[in-house]
């Protein structure tokens, strides 16, 4: 693949300053950064020239988003992903702050799923694209078949667990597959389990109809978080015996959640978070080939023939003639602003829910949230469009690895 140019924004321009409230102090700052290194911090008013921001805009770190399927147009599944794609993805993920994510490759055809994991594979052998993903999420094809739990994923792409299955997808990303999405209850999924710890990759619980027991079972094996908990279960469920409470209970499971308050209403966002504690939730995007492009009807991004998908214009993305979600329309950013909103997460906590402590579950090692004079710049600035209802984020400039993204 061609290595294409890297434009160091910062190095362009010289010498970049940047205005807003720290997340974490609440106070303004004028940040100096001069090639793509953070130079100096003032604190307090009278700052002069600025090139980004205000006293009122917003400056956070950089975001690490776990789940990402595709965005901007850019389609990670199905047989005609490129290399060019993961690198065009991730350059726009940057542009939103995002300096690391995980592409996520849902249930399709083994042969499509083999071709994802060898182009990403190939994409990784790019500097940017090394520096940005840790590894592969593989969501799927070992769930649950059952209607409700399996979501939008066929039930003609899925298997039982095989870690033969596992070993010939590994193999095809290169060994960079970083974590698995499983049912537990499906048969032989407790080896399953297993043997994909004893094999350095983290597992995740989702897409199952899971008993409490299967979850204890899970958890005893080596199982580590929940893949987007509150969804992917049955539409009607026991209000005493089912998936959900267990996972909320164990404190063994960390809580992935796409709080874009469609996958979870506000309330049970805000329950989740109490029940889990912010130090044990994730924050994550779910984004969808169709993240960031205009509201309409798409190609599913499954490459499916003949199925498809809505985004409708508050980012929420359905099956066609249907209520059934199919991803999510917006950006991490989104998320963090949401839970920030909707929960009891202060601002800085939900930045670490969508940084630091994906970090720490996967075992990437990663420092995020170090804005300090010397440190290379890694963060975002935004302002807050106050006529949204649910506080959408107007970036004014992105800085990932040094380099200006936006």
């Amino acid at each position: 693949m061609s290595e294409g140019t890297d434009v160091d924004m910062a190095d362009a321009n010289g010498t970049v300053t940047v205005c807003g409230l720290l997340v974490g102090s609440g106070r303004p700052v004028h940040i100096t950064i001069h090639h793509g290194k953070i130079e100096s911090i003032t604190r307090g008013g009278g700052f002069g020239r600025t090139d980004y921001g205000s006293h009122s805009s917003i400056i956070g770190p950089a975001l690490f988003d776990i789940q990402v399927n595709g965005g901007n147009g850019i389609n990670l599944q199905g047989p005609k992903t490129k290399p060019e794609d993961v690198l065009e993805l991730t350059r726009f993920l940057a542009t939103w702050g995002v300096s690391k994510w995980v592409p996520t490759l849902t249930s399709n055809t083994f042969k499509n799923m083999e071709h994802g994991c060898r182009v990403i594979a190939e994409a990784l052998q790019h500097k940017e694209v090394a520096r940005a993903v840790p590894g592969i999420h593989l969501e799927g094809p070992f769930l649950s078949p059952t209607e409700g739990p399996r979501g939008a994923h066929a039930k003609r792409h899925l298997r039982k667990p095989s870690l033969r299955d596992f070993d010939t997808l590994n193999k095809a990303s290169g060994g960079n597959v970083l974590y698995t999405t499983v049912a537990p209850e499906l048969p032989r999924a407790i080896p399953f389990i297993e043997g994909l710890v004893k094999r350095g990759v983290t597992v995740a619980l989702g897409h199952h109809n899971a008993t409490a027991d299967d979850i204890a079972r899970a958890a005893d094996a080596g199982a580590r978080l929940c893949t987007h908990l509150g969804n992917g279960l049955a539409t009607e469920i026991d209000r005493h015996q089912n998936p959900l409470w267990p996972q909320l209970a164990d404190d063994r499971l960390a809580a992935a959640l796409i709080a874009d308050l469609h996958h979870l209403p506000p309330p049970l966002l805000k329950t989740m978070v109490r029940i889990k504690g912010p130090e044990n939730v994730i924050l994550t995007s779910d984004a969808v080939r169709i993240a960031g492009l205009k509201p309409g009807t798409y190609p599913h991004h499954s490459g499916v023939k003949g199925m498809m998908v809505e985004l409708l214009p508050s980012g929420r993305v359905n099956l066609s003639g249907t209520n059934l979600l199919s991803g999510s329309g917006l950006m991490l950013l989104h998320d963090v602003l949401n839970a920030t909103r909707e929960t009891d997460m202060t601002l800085e906590q939900a930045f670490k829910s969508a940084s630091d402590i994906p970090a720490e579950v996967l075992g990437v090692k990663a420092d995020f949230g170090t804005i300090r004079p010397g440190a290379v710049a890694n963060l975002i600035v935004f302002d807050l469009d106050q006529s949204h209802p649910q506080w959408k984020p107007v970036i004014r400039a992105a800085f990932v690895n040094g380099m200006q993204t936006a």
